[in-house]
């Protein structure tokens, strides 16, 4: 089902407990005057992504929203707010979090500008993880970087009203974080292990890391973002201390997870594929739950669940994850760069038979 108009970029998904499906994503938009905006845009739908409402250009700021919701129903939007923004009146790009307590219709938001990172020089660049975590005892996280290698786990006790920021992290040995050049957290997408760890996927430029057993970097693998690759960490300390799990068995050029239970035994790993080989967009593989993981089928069946992007045409950016149903029914959303050469956005519904 094609949502939105030409242009619209990077959606993503999720239902509320009321089973309302909520669509964001954003519009880059050059003005009349010459000036560049990007515009945070929603969509919902009441029968499970079949058919969706109005087109709402929400009054918040920043590319790439990515939601969160909490077991009491709050939900939470990352997002990053570009300095070619003409609204952006600080000159540099930083994160924003936004926060709801009814399902979407009005957001508090918060600014992450460089004093509110410890040890950041001014207007130094700020980022986050994608989304945020809720750990059992009801201890939020948001990873939080600056510069290169700033990186905090920054703690909530109250759904994110206020935050402990001090709780500075380190990336593990084994991954190189001055090779990636970004701060370690930066996208970081945040899952419980089924031991209760807290688990991190992550995608970094693949130098920062050994190359893939049997492969070699890819040209240009440490400039080029469409090669990056995903790699998955792990805490056992609810995010002080971390360690590097072995391989997913994911390549380079995948990235923008997520993961979502099927059942007791078995995950769903959406992601995308922005480079090095068709077919371009998003992917996805089953997974089975282990006592402490998750073991992704990378050597079985790969799901092409957007076909969209012709050969001759650059990655469209994909981005998008899977949510189901109260029915069982699967719903992807995704962008993807069409013959015409602009961005397009669509949903697909599917199933599967395990």
């Amino acid at each position: 089902m094609p949502v939105g108009l030409s242009g619209d970029y990077k959606p993503d998904l999720v239902i509320l407990a009321s089973g309302e499906m909520l669509l964001v994503m954003f519009q880059p938009v050059t003005n009349p005057n010459g000036t560049y905006q990007e515009n945070m845009i929603m969509y919902r739908s009441e029968d499970g992504g079949q058919t969706w409402g109005t087109r709402d250009t929400l009054p918040l700021l920043g590319r790439e929203p990515y939601f969160a919701l909490l077991r009491d129903g709050t939900l939470f939007l990352t997002a990053s707010f570009l300095s070619a923004d003409y609204r952006n009146t600080e000159g540099y790009t930083y994160a924003i979090v936004y926060r709801s307590e009814d399902g979407g219709n009005t957001w508090t938001s918060m600014p992450i500008l460089s004093e509110d990172v410890a040890n950041a020089a001014p207007r130094t660049e700020t980022v986050t993880s994608r989304n945020l975590v809720e750990l059992p005892d009801g201890t939020l996280l948001l990873g939080v970087g600056a510069g290169t290698n700033l990186d905090y786990m920054w703690r909530s006790q109250d759904d994110g009203l206020t935050w402990n920021k001090t709780l500075q992290v380190q990336a593990p040995a084994g991954y190189n974080e001055a090779v990636n050049g970004i701060p370690w957290l930066e996208e970081f997408w945040f899952a419980l292990a089924p031991n209760g760890d807290l688990l991190g996927f992550q995608r970094g430029y693949a130098p920062a890391l050994p190359p893939i057993p049997g492969t070699q970097y890819p040209p240009n693998s440490a400039t080029d973002d469409n090669t990056t690759r995903e790699s998955l960490f792990r805490s056992h300390d609810g995010g002080v201390t971390w360690t590097l799990d072995p391989p997913l068995g994911s390549t380079y050029g995948e990235m923008y997870p997520s993961l979502l239970h099927l059942s007791d035994t078995s995950v769903l790993f959406t992601y995308t594929v922005r480079a090095l080989q068709p077919q371009l967009g998003v992917q996805a593989v089953l997974g089975t739950v282990t006592s402490t993981s998750y073991a992704l089928k990378f050597t079985s069946d790969i799901l092409l669940l957007d076909e969209e992007t012709p050969a001759n045409e650059s990655s469209g950016g994909g981005f998008g994850n899977t949510v189901q149903t109260a029915d069982g029914i699967l719903v992807t959303a995704y962008s993807y760069r069409g013959s015409d050469g602009n961005t397009h956005v669509q949903v697909v519904r599917w199933g599967l038979s395990l």
